[in-house]
């Protein structure tokens, strides 16, 4: 099938994008990758009559990293994030997730900016942002404003953005030296959108205790789920094989996944808990390790 007929617009600056979006309002739809986009409209689940593509906007598809954040371009593919040494030393989850997201031709189009954005309910980033605490900018007519990442997302494929605002840069605090992160996902392919997928940041304290822990599941609600009870299970000891069984446990109550031709909801509730359970184990063993620890 092909998409209904659209006009096609390519602004060489951020201003002009947005004066785009004000002037057509919800009849335009932001292009950054398409890789999201592009079949939608061939399927015809959306038929936008004007498509603003982002492209050639300048300076959206850098990775920045002082003492405090990492800033990332919303432009920045997919394959730059999984190769960035910057990325893979000090935010290794987002490494993680970047490397299994779809195929080479989704990696090497597809941006960051765009799977946030797009806030499909299994998508690995949105889980990896609301871990890592990571904070959007998005600009409109009105100027930039900040959006903490467990804000953003609202609901399937709905985030707070206004129709005419547009997101252009993630920045994440830079971690310290005790903090380690890792993402690990199920899925039928290794193209395919998570049946789950567990993102999870620690911080360990004196004595190899769990100080700090972030856990969140995508795949299992329409937005990323955080599992604050296994959280709270980890911060109250060491991480030894029982502590992660009762947090693995405790992460698959209340949840209530989807049943779909991936998965049915009660397979996704039983293996939450078992990737809750690797996950945090990959992480804690990277901050033993010194090899990848997020501090690096």
């Amino acid at each position: 099938m092909i998409p209904r007929a659209f006009e096609y617009f390519d602004p060489p600056t951020l201003e002009e994008a947005v004066a785009l979006l004000e002037q057509h309002g919800e009849d335009a739809k932001l292009m950054a990758g398409g890789q999201s986009l592009l079949p939608m409209m061939k399927l015809r689940m959306v038929s936008p009559a004007v498509v603003v593509d982002l492209w050639r906007v300048p300076d959206l598809d850098t990775i920045r990293r002082d003492d405090v954040v990492v800033r990332i371009g919303a432009m920045t593919t997919h394959y730059a994030l999984q190769s960035s040494e910057v990325i893979r030393n000090t935010l290794p989850a987002l490494a993680d997730a970047a490397r299994v997201v779809g195929d080479p031709l989704v990696r090497n189009l597809g941006t960051i900016g765009g799977s946030a954005a797009h806030a499909a309910h299994n998508a690995d980033y949105p889980a990896v942002l609301v871990a890592l605490d990571a904070e959007l900018q998005a600009v409109g007519p009105a100027g930039t404003r900040s959006i903490v990442a467990e804000d953003f997302f609202i609901d399937t494929f709905t985030t707070c953005l206004e129709p005419t605002e547009i997101v252009t840069e993630i920045s994440i605090p830079v971690p310290g030296d005790t903090e380690c992160s890792a993402y690990l996902k199920l899925s039928r392919r290794g193209t395919d959108f998570a049946i789950v997928g567990v993102a999870t940041a620690l911080t360990e304290g004196e004595g190899g205790r769990c100080d700090d822990a972030r856990v969140v599941l995508t795949g299992v609600g329409d937005t990323p789920v955080r599992a604050t009870e296994a959280e709270e299970i980890l911060k109250a000891g060491p991480l030894d094989p029982e502590r992660l069984r009762e947090a693995g446990e405790a992460a698959k109550r209340n949840l209530d996944p989807p049943s779909d031709v991936q998965a049915d909801a009660q397979y996704r509730v039983d293996v939450s808990g078992v990737y809750v359970r690797r996950a945090v184990a990959a992480a804690w063993e990277r901050s033993q390790s010194d090899v990848s620890g997020l501090g690096n």
